[in-house]
C-alpha cells in the first residue's frame, strides 16, 4: 500500500485493472500524426504480436523479461518462415513499436519506466544489397536444379534455394533481358521508370502527368499510392527527402510518350467506362495501379524471364548499382534514390559499390586489346 501511495504521490496512475492490450489499442486509436500506412503496420504489430503475447499483463505489471520472451518468440518465428536474415530487423521494428507506446504511457503517467527501453537487444545492422554475380547466380541455379530433381516443381525450387542474402541486385545484363522481356506489356513503361531512376512502387504508382516534364525530361516526385488494409490510398512521399526531381533522359521521355499513346487507345476502347485520371500508370480501366498488386506482377514476370530473384523495391539497387558503375557520386546517387543522408546510402550500397568497381574494371581491360594472352 505504501508503495501505491509513493507512486500516486509522484503522479503515476495506479490503475492495475488496465492491462497492455487495453491501453495498446487505445493508443493506436488515438494515433492521428502518422501516415495511415504507418498506422495499419502499428495496429497489425498489435494485434498479430502484442496482444497474444503481452495483452492479459496489467500495463503496470509489465516488465522487460516479458518482452524479451516475446520478441526471442517473434525472431524464431522468423526464421522458421527461412526469414532468418530480416529475423534481427523484424525484432529491431517490433520493439521499436512497443517502446514508442510505453514512452506514451509514461507521459500519461500510467508507467514510472519504460521496460520496452530496458531490453537488451543486439546491434541492428542494415542488411548489405549484393549483386547476382555470375559466380552467385550459378551457385544458386544448381541449388534450385537439385531441388527440381528431388521432386519440386520450378516455382517452388526457386522459392527455397537459399539466396546469398535477402537484398539481392541484378546485374546489368538482368535488367536488359528482363527489360526486353517486358517490353510488350502495358505497363513497360513503368519497369523502365522505375529501373532507370529507383523510384519507388509506390511513387510509380502516384505519378501523375502534371509532374513529368517531357521537354525537360525529367519527373517530379510528389506523392506515393499505398496499400492500407486493402485499400489505396494517396499519401505524401515517405519522407522529406523523398520529394525529388529525377531525370529521364531522351530515351525515357519517348518510352513516356508510347505509353501514353496506349492508354489514350484503352481509353477509347473503353469508352464511358474507361476512369479518367490524371495518373501515368493505371489499369485497363482507368482505374488506380494497387502496389501490392504491382509487386506481384513484378515477380511474375522475373519468372517468366528466368531471372534470378530480386524484389520490386531492389530495382532501386540496381539502378543505383548502375550509377555507380557509370562514376556518379555516392551523393548523386543518394539525392536520386531520395534517402535522406548519403550514410544510408553508403551503408546499403557499400558491397554493390565493389561489386560494380569490379565490373567497370573488367569493361575497361575489354576495351585494351593485347597481343599476349596475359
Amino acid at each position: 500500500m505504501d508503495d501505491l501511495r509513493a507512486q500516486a504521490a509522484n503522479g503515476i496512475r495506479v490503475d492495475k485493472r488496465i492491462t497492455t492490450g487495453d491501453f495498446l489499442t487505445r493508443w493506436i486509436d488515438s494515433k492521428h500524426n502518422v501516415k495511415a500506412n504507418t498506422a495499419a503496420h502499428y495496429r497489425r504489430y498489435i494485434e498479430k504480436v502484442f496482444i497474444p503475447h503481452l495483452g492479459s499483463i496489467a500495463l503496470a505489471d509489465l516488465r522487460a523479461h516479458h518482452i524479451t520472451t516475446m520478441l526471442q518468440e517473434v525472431n524464431t518465428s522468423a526464421q522458421n518462415r527461412r526469414t532468418s536474415s530480416t529475423g534481427n530487423a523484424t525484432t529491431q521494428r517490433v520493439r521499436a513499436v512497443l517502446r514508442s507506446a510505453l514512452s506514451d504511457a509514461m507521459r500519461e503517467g500510467y508507467i514510472s519506466t519504460n521496460p520496452a527501453a530496458l531490453v537488451k537487444m543486439p546491434t541492428a545492422t542494415r542488411t548489405k544489397a549484393l549483386v547476382w554475380t555470375r559466380a552467385r547466380e550459378d551457385e544458386w541455379r544448381a541449388e534450385v536444379q537439385r531441388l527440381i530433381n528431388k521432386g519440386s516443381t520450378p516455382s517452388l525450387a526457386r522459392r527455397k534455394a537459399k539466396r546469398p542474402t535477402s537484398v539481392m541486385v541484378w546485374r546489368g545484363d538482368h535488367l536488359g533481358t528482363f527489360l526486353d522481356h517486358v517490353e510488350q506489356h502495358r505497363l513497360y513503361a513503368l519497369f523502365y521508370v522505375a529501373a532507370h531512376t529507383g523510384m519507388r512502387r509506390g511513387e510509380v504508382c502516384g505519378l501523375r502527368w502534371a509532374d513529368v516534364d517531357m521537354d525537360a525530361g525529367t519527373i517530379t516526385i510528389e506523392r506515393q499510392l499505398v496499400n492500407v488494409v486493402g485499400k489505396v490510398q494517396e499519401d505524401s512521399p515517405k519522407s522529406s527527402a523523398s520529394g525529388r526531381v529525377v531525370a529521364i533522359g531522351k530515351e525515357g521521355v519517348e518510352v513516356l510518350k508510347a505509353h501514353r499513346a496506349r492508354t489514350n487507345a484503352d481509353r477509347l476502347a473503353w469508352g464511358p467506362a474507361y476512369s479518367h485520371t490524371s495518373r501515368v500508370f493505371v489499369r485497363e480501366d482507368g482505374t488506380d495501379l494497387d502496389p501490392s498488386w504491382l509487386l506481384k506482377e513484378f515477380q511474375r514476370q522475373a519468372f517468366k524471364a528466368d531471372l534470378p530473384p530480386v524484389r520490386f523495391h531492389d530495382l532501386r539497387h540496381a539502378a543505383a548499382s548502375l550509377m555507380l558503375a557509370s562514376g556518379s557520386s555516392m551523393k548523386v546517387v543518394s539525392t536520386v534514390l531520395g534517402h535522406s543522408s548519403t550514410a544510408i546510402t553508403s551503408d546499403v550500397y557499400t558491397s554493390v559499390y565493389d561489386d560494380a568497381s569490379a565490373a567497370a574494371v573488367d569493361a575497361m581491360r575489354a576495351l585494351i586489346p593485347r597481343n599476349q594472352a596475359r
